[in-house]
């Protein structure tokens, strides 16, 4: 299929207009970008245009908005790219994980099984890891967790498997996570992404410690260079 034809399929199904764009990036094969009302760009690694029909409509239904069969998608990828994955997940210490051992403090699969079973009635089945310990100059800023919707993978900073990092604060940040796979992404009357709506927030406030957890993790953020 070429990217023309592509990118007509996919405005067909989803119902908005499309603008398809083919990449060679193996670190993000697919991204969705809400424009206007009715406007989405779509970003995905030229693997796709040789994709099967299920695989572009799971594709078309992330542009509309309705989440779309992630693991069709998934599983497209690792057949299309198996050796390309791995260099695909050289990324920043949040994203792609190189174990999946509990941690060295903090047994995050525990946690999480925990917080599964207690807050989400066990709909969360997103895979758990550590990251990639980080390495270099502190950054101004750090990400404590992140959630790939493609390969249905929550990524905990490794910098946070410490002693002196309290577990509440771990659990916050995967509840948080968690929500963003269970809810996923909203859309504004506009038409932009809500990453943290209303429900987002009030089921994120269901937390128990939250607003301990909350202020954790302003003191830490001053004191980035202690990760």
């Amino acid at each position: 299929m070429t990217p023309g034809e592509l990118q007509e399929t996919l405005s067909r199904l989803s119902g908005n207009r499309v603008l398809l764009v083919v990449t060679d990036n193996r670190r993000r094969m697919v991204s969705v970008r809400r424009g206007g009302p009715g406007f989405r760009e779509v970003r995905l690694q030229r693997i796709f245009l040789s994709a099967p029909d299920e695989v572009v409509r799971a594709l078309a239904a992330m542009a509309a908005g309705r989440g779309g069969d992630r693991a069709a998608i998934r599983a497209f990828i690792a057949e299309a790219l198996p050796a390309g994955r791995k260099e695909a997940e050289k990324r920043s210490p949040t994203d792609p994980p190189t174990t999946s051992t509990p941690g060295m403090f903090h047994d995050i699969h525990a946690y999480a099984r925990e917080l599964n079973s207690l807050y989400l009635d066990s709909r969360s089945t997103a895979d758990i890891a550590w990251g990639r310990s980080g390495g270099g100059r502190i950054r101004r800023s750090i990400q404590f967790g992140s959630y790939d919707p493609v390969r249905n993978l929550i990524t905990m900073n490794r910098r946070l498997d410490r002693s002196d990092i309290p577990r509440y604060f771990i659990e916050y940040i995967l509840f948080h996570e968690m929500l963003h796979e269970v809810l996923g992404i909203g859309e504004r009357p506009d038409g932009r992404r809500d990453i943290h709506g209303r429900i987002f927030k009030l089921m994120e406030s269901t937390f128990p410690d939250f607003d301990k957890a909350a202020r954790f993790e302003r003191e830490l953020v001053k004191r980035l260079d202690l990760l």
